[in-house]
């Protein structure tokens, strides 16, 4: 990415004081798109100084977060083989580069999204000739564990499906159902972070994931 700022950088986010520019800082961010594909990116982003209380910081553009990110497909894998294929959490999240912590928390977040019950009501909606529920007891049985996560991402899989065939959603575009319904649903609406029941347990990386399937 080329240097590029505006002619004055942001007040200062600490005091809320005028600030200046104060150079540059390169980063490196790793996007991890799906299992086995992670790509690492160099950034140079300006930095400023605050006139009033001397703080310096760096100037982050939007969509773009200094640590690892991962894409909603990559979320999808991850948690489908903790929670579906039985897997550890750091067996479930090393394709990806992630930690076991990234995964018990992806888990959470997918069980919190939405009800089972509403997106199979969502799919027969989309589409009145689909197998909305089917296997969700079958899931259930298998996993008890996951159980939550197992039912809301088999029930993601389904409505993800059924938008592929009514035409509103492009399967090229991603893979799993997880990124195909928030991906139409941030298209369509705008926003999708307010589908979660508990927004306070993403992190950043997961709050930007879940508001736009970047580059």
């Amino acid at each position: 990415m080329p240097r590029a700022r505006p002619c004055r950088p942001p007040s200062c986010c600490a005091c809320g004081a005028a600030s200046w520019w104060n150079g540059w800082r390169v980063i490196f961010v790793v996007v991890a798109l799906a299992v086995a594909v992670v790509e690492r990116r160099e950034l140079s982003l300006a930095r400023a100084k605050c006139s009033s209380c001397r703080a310096g910081f760096t100037c982050y553009p939007p969509g773009v977060y200094p640590r690892r990110q991962y894409q909603l497909d990559a979320v999808a894998d991850s948690v489908g083989r903790a929670v579906l294929g039985g897997e550890s959490a750091r067996r479930a999240a090393a394709p990806v580069g992630a930690s076991a912590t990234s995964a018990r928390r992806w888990t959470a977040w997918i069980a919190a999204l939405a009800e089972p019950a509403a997106l199979c009501a969502a799919t027969a909606r989309v589409d009145p000739d689909a197998p909305a529920g089917a296997g969700l007891s079958a899931v259930t049985a298998a996993r008890p564990a996951g159980a939550p996560a197992a039912r809301v991402l088999h029930a993601l899989e389904q409505l993800g499906l059924a938008l592929v065939r009514a035409g509103v959603a492009a399967a090229a575009a991603v893979r799993t159902g997880l990124a195909r319904v928030l991906h139409w649903q941030h298209v369509a609406h705008g926003d999708v972070v307010l589908l979660a029941a508990a927004p306070s347990r993403l992190s950043p990386a997961m709050a930007l994931g879940a508001a736009e399937v970047r580059r």
